[in-house]
């Protein structure tokens, strides 16, 4: 451990040296933060799988890029999919109900009426041609953060030992660095890994379960907007105790005021309430949180993490948030109590990741 700071001419000149080269690549990436925050979750969402095949193929280039190509882009297809959907169907709900204030509050985030009806495209790019060179910068900035994202999580999958073993060389007895970047990847892991895996397929089971329900019920009666409502059920996942009941219970209760009003059968918001408690309630919370989910986090914690995070960040905030409150509650609890008392400073040795 180091007792004094070495302020000698050189050593000032190379701070200012690294201070400037921080700065520099801060600027830089400021520009990309979304592609960054979404490249480090697809690296912590895949690397399971990438470790996985690493232990039958030694190939580490072949590995990261069938990981992220048969993993990745998947996730990231499905995500994007689910978004839009969703997005649309709270729209056309929200305009269903005659919730036009609301509705014109949430339009820079949900109103993708025009992007889902081709021909409001059609008509858009026909008679306003500058509205094509919109859509074409656009895409063509969307097309550079994801190559950003999967060229990040592609080096991290192929070099985090190295990273981690540059990390133990160069922190080691210093405030228990080791410790706490060991700390935050765990967290990290539970995060991305853990609790976004379960909300998607909680998501993806509460979806197909609540499409087969509208398949099988009553003329009149029907399960409006599945997949909203799937995916509703999934982010409620991350609500501690009651979980996904704040979606479907008031649901069911619904449902069941729909049949009474209208004469339907009785058998089917029973049916519903049943097939969701035991299909979408309990079959993931036994055989997927329990498997994916680890850690001590406060579950209260991050799920304003994920909201407070999309509202101040806008959309790459539901991934970066919680990454900022992960490395907030590490720093004050491993290094803060170390920098007010350094003398209790301890040497880590242990390993990492």
């Amino acid at each position: 451990m180091i007792d004094a700071w070495d302020l000698s001419p050189a050593r000032v000149g190379w701070g200012v040296v690294g201070v400037a080269v921080f700065l520099v690549v801060g600027y830089a990436l400021s520009a990309f933060v979304g592609a960054v925050v979404l490249g480090l979750f697809l690296y912590y969402a895949t690397r399971p799988a990438y470790r996985w095949l690493s232990d039958r193929l030694d190939h580490p280039d072949v590995n990261a890029a069938l990981t992220l190509c048969l993993v990745g882009l998947p996730i990231l297809l499905i995500l994007a999919y689910t978004v839009l959907v969703s997005a649309s169907e709270l729209d056309q709900l929200l305009g269903q109900a005659g919730l036009t204030e609301l509705r014109a509050t949430l339009s820079p985030y949900v109103d993708v009426a025009e992007l889902t009806q081709p021909a409001t495209i059609v008509d858009r790019l026909g008679g306003r041609a500058g509205r094509l060179a919109d859509l074409a910068g656009a895409s063509l900035t969307w097309a550079l953060r994801l190559f950003v994202a999967v060229a990040l999580a592609f080096y991290l999958l192929r070099d985090d030992a190295k990273v981690a073993q540059w990390a133990r060389e160069s922190f080691h007895e210093e405030y228990g660095v080791v410790s706490f970047l060991r700390g935050v990847d765990d967290d990290l892991t539970t995060i991305y890994t853990g609790n976004l895996l379960t909300i998607g397929v909680t998501a993806l089971i509460a979806v197909a379960v609540y499409y087969g329900l509208d398949l099988i019920s009553p003329s009149g009666i029907g399960v409006a907007f599945p997949l909203l409502l799937g995916l509703l059920t999934g982010i409620a996942t991350i609500v501690p105790a009651v979980g996904m009941k704040l979606v479907y219970l008031p649901y069911v209760a619904y449902l069941a005021w729909q049949t009474f009003t209208t004469g339907g059968p009785l058998w089917f918001p029973a049916v519903f309430l049943v097939v969701t408690v035991l299909a979408v309630d309990s079959f993931p919370d036994i055989f997927v949180r329990s498997y994916v989910s680890k850690g001590d986090l406060n579950m209260g914690l991050i799920m304003l993490g994920y909201v407070l995070g999309a509202v101040a960040f806008g959309w790459y905030g539901v991934f970066l948030a919680p990454a900022v409150l992960v490395v907030f509650l590490h720093f004050a609890h491993r290094v803060l109590p170390n920098l007010l008392d350094p003398a209790d400073t301890p040497i880590v040795t242990d390993d990492w990741p």
